[in-house]
């Protein structure tokens, strides 16, 4: 058996294995959206039509500011994954 096999991996980097805009629905769920800052960076808070808030990070590609109000029909939906663990991300 190989040593190496069952160790874990470190210093691995996400790659983005889907990319894809808000769907319909998707849009009909949030009132708005706005850039916020987050524990560990940027982030989009939604402000759900049903009252609540939801939060997405952001790509570190995004050219935002915090205080920004988001077009959800110009931002896009990553998908990344590293060693089997799949993250979202928006970017603007």
């Amino acid at each position: 058996m190989n040593i190496f096999a069952g160790l874990q991996k470190y210093a691995t980097k996400f790659q983005v294995i889907d990319i894809r805009s808000f769907e319909a629905d998707e849009l009909a769920e949030v009132k708005s959206a706005k850039v916020v800052a987050s524990q560990y960076g940027m982030s989009v808070c939604f402000y759900m039509t049903e009252g609540c808030q939801k939060y997405i990070p952001l790509s570190r590609d995004s050219q935002v500011s915090v205080g920004d109000t988001i077009d959800l029909t110009q931002a896009k939906i990553l998908t990344l994954e590293k060693d089997g663990e799949k993250i979202n991300r928006i970017e603007i």
